[in-house]
């Protein structure tokens, strides 16, 4: 640890005593865990920060989707609202959230909901939709008043467990000992070229007795902001970057790859745009000399699409997906197992 994380311990256990105790209460029925009788699946991780956890929610909804009828349960982070609400198409980030507006935009025919208390949101989904075979948890793993039947762990390949800290000096939400209440683990966020070797020892590290896979970042088209054009990226020379997520590191070094010259304008996570961050971003623009276009995060342009003066200026935004690397079949077969097997 660093000198000044050494000031910040005290706290760091103080926070690990609670998380603690109250794992401890679910594990010995002290706070009620809600059982339903539908096959429940958790995405979620015990770090802050992203791990990729919405577009898993979504590689999960579309392995499920041909064969199920589904619902996407989220809290709806960043959201002005509370209580229940249903996302459509025409919703906007202010009463749902950024996340799960890009889910629904990507999944249109499935049921999006969000709640910041699950219960209530899991009564609400099942009372309208009686039909439904699952529901998948958007950001679960530390929500455990309901019952999660195939419990999903995140962990992002470039901050492993085993290596962090309880907050404030690190950034866990709680013990690395909550691995166990996972079904399986997902490290995201991989290189194309993750060899066996390392994949093992990440393996033996996490000290995780199931099943433990491999997934990575995979990036697809370049989306107009009205979603009417789409720009090959072999194009791009050079870009201004608007990144409003946790950890803006992997775009810029998959653009860089490109030799794509950036300038990056960085914003806090699920961070809120008004007129004055939009005049910033078109005065910079304006300031550039040569040709360029301006690039932002799918999640981002959720809530940029509301700014009507961005529609004289190029803005685009980067598609994101994830896929798995060999055990790909594995994953899929088991999620489908489990569904099947409870519905």
């Amino acid at each position: 640890m660093k000198w000044y994380n050494w000031i910040l311990f005290p706290i760091s256990l103080v926070y690990w005593i609670i998380s603690s105790t109250r794992n401890l209460f679910f594990e010995i029925g002290v706070f009620k865990q809600n059982k339903f009788n539908i096959p429940i699946i958790g995405v979620g991780n015990i770090t802050v920060g992203g791990t990729g956890k919405t577009p898993h929610s979504q590689y999960i909804s579309q392995i499920l989707q041909n064969n199920f009828k589904i619902a996407i349960l989220s809290k709806g982070y960043g959201r002005k609202t509370k209580g229940f609400k249903y996302v459509n198409i025409d919703s906007n980030c202010d009463d749902v959230g950024d996340e799960p507006l890009q889910m629904k935009k990507n999944l249109p025919k499935e049921i999006v909901a969000v709640d910041h208390k699950r219960v209530n949101g899991v009564n609400k989904i099942l009372k309208d939709h009686p039909e439904l075979n699952c529901i998948i948890f958007d950001d679960a793993f530390q929500h455990r008043s309901v019952k999660i039947g195939y419990n999903i762990l995140l962990c992002d390949y470039n901050n492993p467990i085993y290596k962090d800290w309880i907050m404030p000096v690190g950034l866990l939400r709680e013990s690395k000992k909550g691995i166990k209440r996972a079904d399986c683990v997902v490290i995201s966020k991989c290189p194309e070229n993750l060899s066996l070797e390392e994949s093992n020892r990440i393996k033996k590290n996490l000290k995780f007795k199931k099943e433990v896979f491999f997934s990575k970042i995979r990036y697809d088209k370049i989306v107009s902001l009205n979603g009417n054009k789409t720009i090959e990226k072999t194009s791009l020379k050079k870009i201004l970057l608007i990144t409003g997520i946790a950890n803006s590191n992997p775009i810029i070094e998959y653009l860089e790859k490109l030799n794509i010259q950036i300038k990056h304008l960085r914003y806090k996570d699920h961070f809120h745009y008004k007129k004055k961050d939009i005049n910033r971003i078109i005065d910079n623009f304006r300031n550039e000399n040569s040709e360029m276009i301006i690039l932002t995060t799918e999640k981002d342009a959720q809530k940029m699409k509301k700014f009507g003066e961005l529609s004289n200026f190029p803005v685009y935004y980067l598609k994101v997906s994830v896929d798995f690397m060999s055990n790909k079949d594995k994953f899929e077969e088991k999620i489908i197992k489990y569904v099947k097997a409870h519905s």
